[in-house]
């Protein structure tokens, strides 16, 4: 290959990685209270579509949940088509950061949207100032509160919920807790919800308007990736009306 013909096809190249660039959407995962997002690392996207997470960080205790939401959608490069994905507490933070964003979709796992779809023990732990009440030094025992999700939820292998439940700082839980539980959900435009018929948390009775999963548990995203992934590439390749 001469000089030339080296110098025309690394141009090429080079036109074709700044067109996929330029034309590729990104997908921004936030996770569940605290998970970090190796949650995510099993779900797969269809071509043009990019992988990015946003990762938790300790808020102040009066911290307000727009005032996170905004802080944490400054990583979202708003010049370009971007989606918003939420599993859980992330379900929460992606409609509101659609309060102030203009996302093509938004998509929520294994969370809720509406008030009817609130599950009654929030709305007791809401009554009763649960966040308040729960001692300090349970918010500060890590292993605690593993166990008690295992034990109570999840019914999985202490050391494999102990790999993705790593966001475990007192301040953050009590205060994701009290955001949680306070939460009003106001509804968002171009929503869609994947959800669990076996969710521990969220009851599936409750919901309207939802992508099934049968069998599906809070922790679907993780033990039932490959259907997650296909749920999620259909509805990235749905065109909005």
């Amino acid at each position: 290959m001469t000089n030339k013909q080296t110098a025309y096809l690394v141009r090429n190249i080079w036109r074709y990685v700044k067109y996929r660039w330029k034309n590729e959407i990104n997908i921004y995962f936030i996770s569940g209270m605290c998970y970090n997002c190796s949650v995510f690392d099993g779900l797969k996207l269809p071509s043009g579509y990019r992988k990015k997470y946003l990762k938790w960080y300790v808020p102040r205790p009066d911290e307000s949940l727009e005032e996170y939401s905004r802080t944490l959608a400054k990583e979202i490069d708003t010049t370009r088509p971007f989606v918003l994905v939420g599993y859980s507490f992330g379900g929460i933070i992606v409609q509101e950061m659609g309060k102030f964003l203009s996302p093509v979709k938004i998509i929520i796992i294994s969370s809720f949207k509406s008030d009817e779809e609130i599950p009654m023990l929030f709305k007791a732990a809401k009554r009763l100032n649960v966040a308040e009440r729960i001692p300090p030094r349970m918010y500060a025992s890590t292993e605690l509160i593993t166990e008690i999700f295992n034990r109570l939820v999840y019914h999985v292998a202490s050391e494999e919920l102990s790999q993705v439940m790593t966001f475990t700082h007192p301040v953050y839980i009590k205060w994701a807790i009290y955001q949680i539980t306070n939460w009003i959900p106001h509804g968002s435009k171009h929503i869609y919800h994947i959800h669990g018929t076996e969710d521990q948390i969220f009851s599936y009775t409750l919901l309207h308007n939802v992508f099934p999963i049968e069998g599906g548990d809070h922790l679907m995203v993780m033990k039932k990736a490959d259907v997650v992934s296909s749920i999620i590439s259909s509805i990235l390749l749905m065109k909005e009306n």
